[in-house]
């Protein structure tokens, strides 16, 4: 029987601290589980269920909204398929409901293809893959795209993996983000303008507990470390951590490289599961802002026969 969400690619990896393992959903190359021995790490679904809120799926073309699912490309307004009904907005691009193709599969990593053909919304070839590999302390995830067009093609990417850390309710975890300014947007998600993190209700610098606030934005100019990367943690709350000592896995760090200039914080408390309505963090590495293609806010323009990768990944924190 085929499977609601297409062919599984379980990947495992043997260390000397534990067993990692992954799923991967065909429909959409979507990340639905990942965990470090019985340590979930992020908020699954089942196989035969849709990907609830385009849980762990790749976005291309675009990350997050089109307005109104209207571009301009050479003089012409180009019309994507609404998705968002109640928002009038193309959302998450054209591959997240697509089956990808195998490219190529170990034990512990998995890469999968998928080729954007030409339309009159979009009209440019471009080849793109995702590589999942669980690697000692983690997973990492590269996107590449190749742009097989006689023009430029606009392009951008993103992942929408939903995180948890099972050792304790998702609700009490602590949230962490150094990220210095937030798009903010009008009542259909659509950016208006950028705007400081610090001192306001979007400013995460210091942590807070994931059940205590709501954010569904975009953020970017985030700061890096010595290897350009930039980070957001979930980790073990003080109070857990004083009265559960000694404990070995603290937490999760989401990171992503410089080609990932922005993350998306979506932090429902209605995330569906057999067991019910649970708390969860959507960390979504992207590499350009919302409604990119009219903004023009870091879109990539990939030359002819040009190859573009970039990596984010996740690791336990100690």
């Amino acid at each position: 029987m085929i499977s609601a969400t297409g062919q599984q690619f379980s990947l495992t990896l043997e260390t000397a601290k534990g067993t990692w393992h992954a799923t991967v959903a065909q429909l959409g190359a979507s990340l639905r589980v990942l965990k470090f021995n019985d340590l979930e790490l992020v908020e699954g679904y089942p196989e035969d269920w849709p990907a609830p809120y385009c849980a762990g799926v790749v976005m291309a073309p675009w990350p997050n909204r089109t307005d109104g699912g209207k571009w301009t490309y050479e003089g012409q307004v180009r019309q994507f398929n609404i998705n968002i009904v109640d928002q009038q907005n193309a959302n998450h691009g054209l591959l997240m409901d697509f089956p990808y193709e195998l490219v190529q599969k170990t034990e512990s990593s998995v890469t999968l293809g998928a080729t954007i053909y030409p339309r009159a919304a979009y009209p440019f070839l471009v080849e793109t893959t995702v590589k999942y590999e669980l690697v000692e302390g983690g997973l990492t995830v590269t996107h590449s795209a190749v742009n097989r067009s006689h023009a430029e093609a606009p392009y951008g990417v993103g992942g929408h993996p939903y995180f948890k850390f099972s050792a304790d309710s998702s609700e009490n975890l602590i949230f962490t983000s150094n990220a210095a300014s937030v798009l903010m947007t009008d009542e259909r998600q659509i950016p208006t303008h950028k705007a400081a993190t610090a001192g306001t209700e979007y400013d995460s610098s210091k942590g807070r507990r994931l059940g205590d606030f709501f954010v569904d934005n975009d953020f970017t100019d985030l700061p890096r470390d010595e290897h350009g990367l930039a980070h957001t943690t979930l980790t073990l709350s003080p109070d857990y951590l004083a009265a559960n000592a000694p404990v070995e896995n603290t937490g999760l760090d989401v990171w992503q490289d410089a080609n990932f200039g922005h993350v998306v914080f979506f932090t429902p408390g209605f995330y569906p599961t057999p067991e019910g309505l649970v708390h969860t963090a959507a960390i979504e590495p992207a590499t350009c802002g919302p409604n990119a293609l009219n903004t023009g806010d870091d879109l990539l323009w990939l030359k002819t026969d040009e190859l573009w990768s970039g990596q984010w990944g996740v690791k336990l924190l100690h």
